[in-house]
């Protein structure tokens, strides 16, 4: 099974498109805010480099901004 992602540009458009699904027995799902930003996250998380460590301290330090 593959899967697709449509944005759609407005309200009216989104409405057809899901309309268009349903009628041809298609699952959809729209995507919320929340789901977009964890998608994003995710997708950072893949590309982290867990190898490359930063002490503890010294991490702290600069978020006091000392």
């Amino acid at each position: 099974m593959e899967t697709i992602l449509v944005q759609a540009n407005d309200d009216k458009e989104l409405r057809l498109i899901i309309e268009f699904l349903h009628q041809h027995r298609m699952k959809s799902h729209v995507l919320t805010h929340e789901d977009k930003e964890d998608i994003v996250l995710g997708k950072l998380m893949e590309e982290t480099d867990y190898n490359d460590v930063v002490d503890t301290d010294s991490f702290l330090k600069q978020l006091r901004g000392k």
